[in-house]
């Protein structure tokens, strides 16, 4: 409980008081195992809660994984990862009592909050007056704390946190709030090149400070502070000890005007639903235990007080999934929304490029120039083979040209009779003769075609050895910045960012579904543009990637079918 020296003034009702206060003293000096060496200058609430961390002996500022963080060490919410609620209930004698209720919510976005209740109070204080008589009312004393707490990892190894607290007590009619805060840090010791057992990774370490804004309550006329305690703790993750897991954690805790104070403390899985915990409180002897099914725990914990012993039994619960599993589902919805997206980009640029071939085509055929049509036509076939409205002017071009070709040959055989009936006959039919009759354009079958060289079973990659950690952050961060990149529209930039995370680990997520789909779409893009070199070094980059890709080997094929058709075609047959 609080030092006596509340600022009440020197009236006859304080006289009156000061027996309340010497048998409240007495029934919470259990609680306040270490009223005789602080002289009462502290708070009841200095005495922690949560009874995972006072079964331990309160060595918790380097472990501070629960939902009690909030009061032993506020950097730890950051490293909760469920939804947890706690309740704690403890009876003293002479009729006191002590609740506390505590509930965090971690959010892999925003940090970890918190919010916990302490309650200590006792009624039926017998009231009486300087001469020691009986008064006609008891009296009672109450104090409350209630914290809002934060904590946010700063990096991979380190997180920070706070709580912000109100304090209210009221005595014998007398009451008076206050505000106060607390701050603390945990970290992790990153392992090292030599860590190769990992050890490292499982000593944390920590360091808080309560009321580094210290509350001041005045009951009366004088504003009383709580003062400020410094604590620094480590403890360290053992895998295995005797075949099961456990736990050791040690603290220091120093006050001003005060010795240190040492707590230690362990804590041993003996079974996956039972723990079995021990420890010292500055000297005094603590223990407990916790039973766990499933997300449900009752934690039980014991202090050999001064005067009494003390008993603390107590609920928690886990509620929702892991923060990391959030994380994982919104980051897989990201990826969901962001292929939705390039799919939709893709038939797109797919079907804005089909339009502009297609209206090339129709442009040509209205100036006429059917050859340029079936060019066009012929690029058609090879990007979108079997594509109803190219086959249909296809069709119109080839009997414009056929057309033409007769219109040709009618007109060479009048020429010929010309030519005969005016003595140059033989010339005229040797210039008929040697009019070539034009041929539709179109590509051939790919069965006689050359086959291309990257079909077929793909080269044979070598097994690449274990990425390290340091390898695996880079991927990870090359994969989001290029998924940022096309976000933003910037294709150029996240091709680099792709291409860069593809040559340490091809098959990291679906980063090489994502190149092959940039490729192809750029290849499609330089073919259509009449870059045909050009287009078969995107395709053959596609085709590297995966390998057994059909989209890939197909264009390469086509389009070495049709730069084999333009030779032949440019070198006149031969």
């Amino acid at each position: 409980m609080r030092r006596p020296a509340r600022g009440l003034s020197a009236l006859p009702a304080a006289l009156a008081i000061s027996g309340a206060l010497a048998a409240l003293s007495m029934a919470l000096f259990a609680p306040s195992a270490f009223a005789a060496e602080d002289a009462g200058t502290r708070s009841i609430f200095a005495s922690g809660a949560g009874n995972r961390a006072l079964g331990m002996g309160g060595a918790f500022a380097g472990v501070a994984d629960d939902a009690s963080a909030m009061i032993w060490n506020p950097g730890g919410l950051a490293q909760l990862q469920r939804l947890e609620v706690q309740a704690t209930h403890a009876a003293y004698d002479l009729g006191s009592r002590e609740e506390y209720v505590a509930a965090v919510m971690p959010d892999w976005r925003w940090g970890t909050a918190g919010l916990s209740v302490r309650y200590f109070g006792i009624d039926g204080i017998e009231s009486r007056d300087d001469g020691n008589a009986l008064g006609g009312a008891n009296l009672s004393d109450t104090e409350m704390e209630i914290g809002l707490g934060y904590g946010r990892p700063l990096s991979r190894s380190l997180s920070l946190g706070g709580t912000v607290k109100l304090q209210r007590q009221s005595l014998a009619g007398f009451s008076g709030s206050a505000l106060g805060a607390d701050i603390g840090v945990l970290g992790r010791v990153p392992s090292g090149p030599r860590d190769h057992a990992g050890w490292m990774e499982r000593l944390s370490w920590g360091l808080s400070v309560r009321n580094v804004i210290q509350p001041r309550i005045r009951l009366d006329r004088e504003s009383v502070a709580d003062p400020s305690a410094v604590r620094a703790g480590a403890a360290y993750e053992a895998p295995s000890l005797f075949g099961r897991p456990a736990m050791v954690a040690v603290d220091l805790e120093k006050s001003p005007g005060m010795a240190i104070k040492a707590h230690a403390g362990f804590e041993f899985k003996v079974h996956p639903l039972l723990q079995i915990r021990g420890g010292f409180n500055a000297g005094r002897m603590t223990a407990g235990m916790g039973v766990a099914w499933r997300d449900f725990t009752v934690d039980y914990a014991f202090l050999n007080g001064q005067t009494t012993d003390i008993h603390r039994v107590g609920i928690s619960r886990v509620l929702g999934r892991t923060s990391f599993q959030k994380h994982e589902a919104a980051a897989r919805a990201r990826e969901a929304e962001l292929q939705a997206t390039l799919d939709d980009a893709f038939q797109k640029r797919q079907s804005e490029q089909l339009d502009d071939l297609l209206a090339r085509v129709k442009t040509a055929q209205a100036e006429q120039d059917h050859d340029r049509a079936l060019g066009v036509l012929a690029t058609i076939a090879i990007l979108y083979p079997n594509q109803a409205e190219a086959r249909s002017l296809e069709a119109i071009s080839l009997r414009a040209k056929q057309a033409e070709a007769e219109s040709l040959r009618r007109r060479a055989a009048a020429d010929s009779a010309a030519a005969v009936a005016s003595g140059q006959a033989l010339e005229r039919k040797r210039i008929a003769a040697a009019t070539p009759v034009p041929k539709p354009v179109t590509p051939k079958s790919t069965e006689t075609a050359p086959k291309s060289p990257a079909q077929g079973t793909g080269p044979k990659v070598a097994e690449r050895p274990p990425l390290t950690p340091e390898q695996v952050r880079m991927v990870e961060d090359l994969y989001r910045s290029g998924l940022t990149a096309m976000s933003e529209r910037r294709p150029d930039d996240a091709l680099r960012y792709w291409e860069m995370a593809w040559s340490i680990a091809p098959a990291y997520k679906k980063l090489a579904e994502y190149l092959k789909r940039e490729y192809l779409i750029r290849g499609m893009d330089s073919f259509a543009s009449g870059k045909v070199d050009q287009a078969l070094v995107f395709w053959e980059k596609a085709l590297e990637v995966d390998p057994q890709d059909p989209r890939a080997s197909s264009y390469i094929l086509r389009a070495r079918t049709q730069q084999a058709r333009t030779r032949e075609i440019m070198s006149g047959g031969r």
